[in-house]
């Protein structure tokens, strides 16, 4: 998860935010509940707005199958952050509701690793459209937990439409090969455990146009002087650099700044660890171009129609806040995925209430074609073809450019 520092398209300025529900409507008379858990206080200007897309989607659906739905929002915040102990305490409340079907969240990957096995013992899905942490869903080495542990069940109720940090490279990646047409890359980690994965998956699609990654080295995180791998890329005939970290305190775009003192004119990719104002900063003069790629997926209203309709109507729900956050799209389709799993699940069981094992599994199976992307789901709870967003600094701010394929090709 990033949360970027950035406007696009005029949407993601988040104005002040409108204070709990629009509609207020009890959830006492609801035959089916979807919940959500989210730091509302901690982050109240990064929440309530995905709450309240959250609640326009089940407002805008009403009832499922003759089913009354409500939406219960929950705040796993303690002090100014998510905290796993209340994450798990908002869990077994959940889970002690028959009539909560469904919950959308975590927001953040720490304190889905405490709430997806607490989910998972009650057979609750969950979804999210946020976390990207590698170990929540993938068997890599150095996670402190193995996938297993967090499902006591021995079957997965987790999912999340947020593609994995790792994707960051496929998604880049191609878009240096197709779109860039660089064929010559030198690779910089400082994103300790994860960079390396990052950029195996960078030249695995690079290779596949003709391309390959000439120098790669682990550097130091918060190196400060990038002289000798940039001399080093610069005689191997690099045409581009490709800086991997997850912390702006690294300050990677100071070698942009570098590249220009060395004449070495080759394309600055970045992952979204630092995309922010910092950047644009540290490049000095060499910052327009600089590319990124996040997990925010932003479509487009301009040119799509449903993301307009989306975006009229959150307006007219919300006026006070009539701009859409970042994750805001996600969070609307999160909604929607579980209800149309949910709707799956009461057919399947001659429309009758149905039981969270038969959510899950109508989740797993299904296939929706949402604002941010098409989704179906693999074992482990991915999303099998996920989207990205690339970003590019032009005249000294970070712009929307097209959204970009991080699925496995």
């Amino acid at each position: 998860m990033r949360s970027l520092p950035i406007m696009a398209l005029g949407l993601l300025l988040v104005a002040a935010c409108e204070g709990g529900s629009t509609s207020g409507s009890p959830t006492a008379a609801a035959d089916i509940l979807i919940a959500s858990d989210m730091p509302r206080s901690a982050y109240p200007s990064n929440i309530v707005p995905l709450e309240q897309a959250i609640e326009l989607a089940i407002a805008q659906q009403g009832e499922i199958d003759g089913f009354k739905l409500s939406y219960l929002p929950l705040d796993d915040s303690l002090g100014y952050t998510a905290n796993q102990a209340m994450g798990v305490q908002n869990i077994n409340a959940m889970i002690a509701d028959q009539r909560i079907l469904g919950m959308i969240g975590p927001y953040t990957s720490n304190a889905a690793f405490t709430e997806i096995p607490a989910a998972n013992a009650g057979d609750l899905a969950i979804l999210s459209p946020s976390n990207t942490n590698m170990c929540l869903t993938l068997p890599v080495r150095y996670c402190a937990r193995n996938v297993a542990v967090l499902r006591p069940n021995g079957h997965n109720t987790y999912f999340r439409i947020a593609p994995p940090e790792v994707a960051q490279g496929r998604a880049m990646g191609r878009y240096a090969a197709n779109v860039l047409k660089v064929r010559r890359v030198a690779a910089f980690n400082e994103w300790v455990n994860t960079g390396p994965l990052v950029i195996d998956a960078f030249a695995s699609e690079l290779a596949k146009a003709g391309g390959t990654v000439v120098l790669r080295s682990d550097l130091d995180t918060g190196t400060a002087t990038f002289n000798k791998f940039l001399a080093e890329a610069k005689a191997d005939g690099a045409d581009a650099v490709y800086a991997v970290t997850n912390s702006t305190d690294d300050r990677v775009c100071v070698a942009r700044a570098q590249m220009q003192r060395l004449s070495f004119n080759a394309k600055f990719l970045i992952t979204d660890g630092a995309l922010d104002s910092t950047c644009i900063k540290d490049a000095v003069d060499g910052a327009e171009g600089i590319l990124s790629t996040t997990t925010v997926v932003l479509p487009d209203p301009r040119t799509d129609p449903a993301a307009k309709a989306f975006v009229d109507a959150y307006r007219k729900a919300f006026p006070k806040n009539p701009s859409i956050p970042n994750y805001g799209f996600a969070a609307y389709d999160c909604a929607r995925i579980l209800i149309a799993a949910i709707k799956q699940a009461i057919e399947t069981n001659a429309g009758h209430f149905p039981s969270r094992p038969q959510v899950v599994k109508a989740l797993a199976a299904l296939h929706f074609t949402g604002l941010t992307g098409v989704y179906s789901f693999d074992g482990n709870g991915d999303a099998t073809s996920p989207m990205m967003s690339m970003y590019e600094v032009q005249k000294g701010a970070w712009v929307y450019k097209q959204q970009v394929s991080a699925g496995q090709s």
